[in-house]
C-alpha cells in the first residue's frame, strides 16, 4: 500500500508542480487573470490526462491497468478527504462547492477522479481528486492563424474617385475603404464560437509599380478643397495616385485582418496569433494625356477640329 501511496504523491506532486509554475508566467496579471488561467490549465491538464490514459488503456499498454479514471459528482467536501459517489452513496454534503454556469444551458463536467495500485493483483488506492468542475469549453485548443486563415473573409469594399475609368496623367485616383470589423460564427470542435476579424493594415497596389502602406482605411477627396502651391498632392488621411505615365493600370487593395475568438457560454475575447489577408481587384484605370490647342471654332462648328 505504501508504493501505491507513492505512486499517487508522485502523479499529484506532478500535476501541482506544473499548475504552479503556469500563473507565473502571466507576469503582471492580475489576481482574477492569473486564476482564470490556472483554472484552464487544470481543466485543460485534467482532459488531457483522461484521454491519454482512455488511449492507452484502449491500446492494452500494461501501465494503463495499474491507474484508473472516472468522473464523478464531489460530496461531503468539508471531511479530511474529498469524496465522490465512486465511494458509495454521497452523503449530504457539508460546505457548498457550486459547480460553475457554463452558459447556454451546458452542462459542466464533472470532477475527475484517479485511484492507483502497483500490480494487477494489489488493492487499489483510495480515490483522490485530480480537477474540480469545469466547463467543456475551457479545454478547447485554440483557434489558430491557419484556422482564421480558412475563414472566407469577405474583402475590403474600394470606393474610387472618381468613378470613371478614364483618367488624365498627374491628377490620378483616390481610393478609400471601410475599417468594419466582420463576424463569422463557426465551430470549434463542434463547438460554437465566433470569431471577429477586425482590418488593422491595407496596401495599395495602384498597378504600375506603385505601393502605399497604411494603417488607416483612407478617406474620400474633400469637396471644395483649395489645393495650394506647395501643399501636399493629396490632403491628410486621403489616399492616392497620381499616375505620372500613360497606359492601363488595374489596382488592388490586400487588408490585413487581426482576429480574436469568443466561446460560446463566455464573455471574454480570445486573441488569435496570426493574421489573414483579403485582396480586392479595382475597376481598370486607363490614364490619358490632355492636350491643349488654340483652336477657332468649337466642335459643333468643326466636328474634325483638334480635340473632337
Amino acid at each position: 500500500m505504501g508504493a501505491a501511496r507513492r505512486v499517487t504523491s508522485v502523479g499529484i506532486m506532478a500535476a501541482v508542480a506544473i499548475l504552479v509554475s503556469t500563473p507565473a508566467l502571466a507576469g503582471f496579471e492580475s489576481d482574477a487573470e492569473a486564476e482564470k488561467d490556472t483554472v484552464f490549465v487544470r481543466a485543460r491538464l485534467a482532459h488531457e490526462t483522461e484521454q491519454g490514459w482512455l488511449a492507452a488503456k484502449a491500446s492494452s499498454t500494461p501501465a494503463a491497468r495499474l491507474v484508473e479514471y472516472a468522473r464523478a459528482e464531489l460530496c461531503d467536501v468539508s471531511s479530511q478527504f474529498l469524496t465522490s459517489t465512486l465511494d458509495g452513496a454521497c452523503d449530504p454534503a457539508d460546505g457548498a462547492i457550486t459547480p460553475p454556469d457554463c452558459g447556454l444551458g451546458i452542462a459542466p463536467a464533472l470532477p475527475l477522479w484517479a485511484r492507483y495500485r502497483i500490480a494487477e493483483n494489489e488493492p487499489w488506492t483510495r480515490w483522490d481528486r485530480i480537477s474540480d468542475y469545469y466547463c467543456p469549453q475551457d479545454v478547447l485548443p485554440e483557434f489558430t492563424a491557419e484556422d482564421f486563415r480558412r475563414l472566407p473573409l469577405t474583402p475590403s469594399p474600394v470606393t474610387p474617385q472618381p468613378s470613371n475609368p478614364n483618367l488624365l496623367t498627374g491628377l490620378g485616383l483616390v481610393v478609400h475603404t471601410t475599417a468594419d470589423p466582420q463576424d463569422h460564427p463557426t465551430t470549434l470542435l463542434d463547438f460554437p464560437i465566433t470569431v471577429r476579424a477586425t482590418p488593422t493594415g491595407y496596401t495599395w497596389d495602384f498597378g504600375d509599380g506603385t505601393r502605399t502602406t497604411t494603417t488607416h482605411p483612407g478617406a474620400p477627396y474633400p469637396a471644395g478643397h483649395d489645393h495650394l502651391p506647395g501643399d501636399p498632392v493629396y490632403p491628410h488621411g486621403v489616399i492616392g495616385h497620381p499616375y505620372p505615365s500613360l497606359g492601363t493600370y488595374t489596382p488592388t487593395l490586400t487588408t490585413t485582418w487581426t482576429g480574436q475568438y469568443l466561446i460560446a457560454g463566455t464573455t471574454d475575447w480570445r486573441p488569435i496569433d496570426g493574421t489573414a489577408t483579403t485582396t480586392t481587384a479595382l475597376p481598370t484605370v486607363t490614364i490619358h494625356d490632355a492636350t491643349s490647342h488654340l483652336v477657332a471654332d468649337n466642335c459643333h462648328q468643326n466636328p474634325h477640329g483638334p480635340g473632337c
